[in-house]
């Protein structure tokens, strides 16, 4: 006999966003949330479900759920990915009964509504939405074809390419694109036969090919007995070269060409001779497609045959490239059938286009070069990266001796998504080589504390253990081992640029706290210009330089001196130059 229901009814609800230690997921509770009519997956198994409520009821939600604010309901989240493990608390919520199979009474598995569920929250788009739900759906195990069809079509309708699709997914290009058309050519009635499994994916596959009365005929011979029709023997019937009156874009009737028909109508009526009913077939779409030839509305018209006509010959076309390449694309079978596709392009057009434009591009760049003066050229990333790393030293020597600095920094990171300050290591800017410093302390944890930290990269360290675990032994630590820790995570994040390339300036952030710990002083005190520093500029640069440091400190400079001359000639005058507190304008604090 089971025990007696674990009624959680009462327990109180959730009443604000809690974040976890991650500063990424949220308790949301389960009445705030809502599936998503955009998710691609429409079928869910009752018993899969039930098993996941109860691992649930007894786990808890292991796995958080991707869910966005509502974008029409006020105080509600939209789920992205995780709708079943949504689905598997409703199922709490309203109450699981468990059947003992001795006979015994029933026991009743429930949760409140507001029962707390993991939710990591972010804003994203209707199209970013769906491809999240789809991603997840590639990695589950039971995804259906057709449902994995649905994902691809989703997600081409998104502007996504099925060479893109086959990256994100790992499926073979060539599946992708029978998923393809699969999912816009099967049809209502044979979708149903194939979910139903009554028919299997190479049967489908063979049908979702087909147009019109033919696609009409193939569902009908499986329908009635889909064991005696074979993915060949289908796909032999689609090939086999009799053209269907209905598909005839001639007249048939002015023709004379004779019509066989079947007396029991099973069969769709086609042209006996079916050589010359093909040769019309292809003069009257010939003539379809001079007609858009005459119109001058496309940069093309192709007329092409093809096994199947439902989609692009993707090797060749796709629906998406340049305006002024957009053609029209006749695909005809040796059946008769026929599909017209506009506004696509050809890849070979918009691989020679490109070539064109980078072409244009190079020849644009090397002339913008050449009449840009050499004193206002910008300066090389490698005198940058020397003031970041300048900068990065002299705010890990002040911040670590600040405790309460870091923990306000840290505070701060918390609440502001959008902060400088990022807390957690792996999303931080980095420096290309790791300060010594910070190695040192990297190496003095991975050693002391192996069973609490490792490290794979110089300079960079991990937990070994989380969660739980990893709170405990944090909690044994003396708080200067705590702060020093803290100290690790903000060092590499303050000091950094607020963009990608180096020549960016460093964050409004970062100023004021390098002027309100006294790190832009300690820069002036400590920083002395080197070689290094000096071969990122350009001799005109160079002098341009030379002038912004003090008169006494200036080195002697005369016309047609080389580069390595005067660059010997600044770091002799080095000591002074630091004597001074000269910084140059790279390497500053400043905006």
């Amino acid at each position: 006999m089971t025990e007696p229901a674990h009624d959680l009814t009462h327990a109180p609800a959730p009443t604000a966003l809690r974040l976890s230690p991650t500063a990424e997921v949220v308790q949301l509770p389960w009445t705030a949330l809502r599936r998503s009519d955009l998710n691609p997956r429409r079928a869910f198994d009752d018993k899969a479900l039930f098993e996941l409520a109860t691992d649930i009821y007894h786990k808890g939600v292991l796995q958080n759920l991707v869910v966005r604010p509502h974008p029409t309901e006020a105080g509600a989240y939209e789920v992205a990915a995780g709708e079943r493990r949504y689905r598997a608390v409703g199922l709490l919520v309203e109450g699981l009964e468990l059947v003992d199979d001795q006979g015994g009474p029933s026991d009743v598995l429930r949760v409140p509504e507001g029962y707390a569920v993991p939710c990591r929250v972010q804003p994203m788009t209707d199209s970013q939405l769906v491809e999240i739900a789809v991603t997840e759906n590639f990695q589950r195990e039971d995804v259906t074809p057709l449902e994995e069809a649905d994902g691809f079509s989703r997600l081409v309708g998104l502007g996504m390419k099925p060479g893109e699709i086959a990256a994100r997914s790992g499926r073979d290009v060539r599946l992708v694109e029978q998923r393809l058309t699969l999912a816009s050519g099967l049809g209502k009635e044979a979708r149903k036969l194939l979910t139903e499994g009554r028919i299997n994916v190479a049967q489908a596959q063979v049908i979702a090919q087909t147009t019109g009365e033919l696609k009409k005929h193939l569902v009908r011979l499986v329908k009635d007995n889909p064991r005696a029709y074979s993915a060949d023997q289908l796909r032999k019937l689609t090939t086999e070269g009799r053209l269907l009156v209905s598909d005839a874009l001639f007249d048939a009737e002015a023709s004379g060409l004779l019509i066989v028909e079947d007396l029991w109508g099973i069969t769709p009526a086609y042209f006996r001779d079916t050589h010359k009913a093909q040769a019309l077939q292809l003069e009257a779409i010939e003539a379809q497609a001079q007609a858009d030839r005459d119109s001058g509305a496309w940069a093309f018209v192709d007329v092409v045959p093809s096994e199947y006509v439902q989609n692009l010959p993707w090797r060749e076309y796709e629906h998406y490239g340049p305006e002024n390449l957009r053609g029209v694309l006749y695909l005809h079978s040796s059946s008769g059938q026929m599909k017209r596709h506009e506004r696509v392009v050809r890849k070979a057009d918009v691989q020679a286009a490109q070539k064109v434009q980078q072409a244009a591009e190079r020849t644009q760049a090397a002339q913008n070069r050449a009449q840009t003066p050499p004193e206002d050229r910008p300066v090389k990333d490698a005198a940058h990266r020397v003031g970041q790393e300048a900068r990065a030293r002299v705010l890990w020597g002040q911040l670590v001796n600040d405790p309460q600095r870091c923990l306000a920094l840290t505070v701060q990171g918390l609440f502001e998504t959008a902060s400088e300050v990022k807390v957690r290591v792996d999303v931080a800017p980095s420096l290309s080589i790791p300060l010594p410093e910070v190695v040192a302390v990297v190496d003095h944890w991975t050693t002391e504390r192996p069973d609490l930290f490792q490290s794979h990269k110089e300079g960079t360290m991990v937990s070994r253990v989380s969660g739980p675990k990893l709170h405990a032994a944090l909690m044994e630590l003396c708080t200067d081992d705590l702060l020093g820790l803290l100290a690790y995570h903000l060092h590499d994040s303050l000091h950094h640029w607020s963009g990608t390339a180096p020549s960016v300036r460093p964050g409004e952030l970062a100023v004021y706290v390098a002027a309100q710990t006294g790190a832009d002083v300690r820069l002036s005190q400590e920083w002395e210009v080197t070689e290094e520093f000096l071969s990122a500029y350009t001799i005109p640069q160079l002098t341009a330089l030379a002038a912004t440091m003090p008169r006494d400190a200036q080195p002697g400079l005369a016309p047609g001196v080389s580069k390595k001359e005067l660059m010997g000639r600044i770091v002799e005058m080095a000591p002074r130059l630091k004597a001074a507190g000269w910084v140059p304008d790279v390497v500053t604090f400043s905006r």
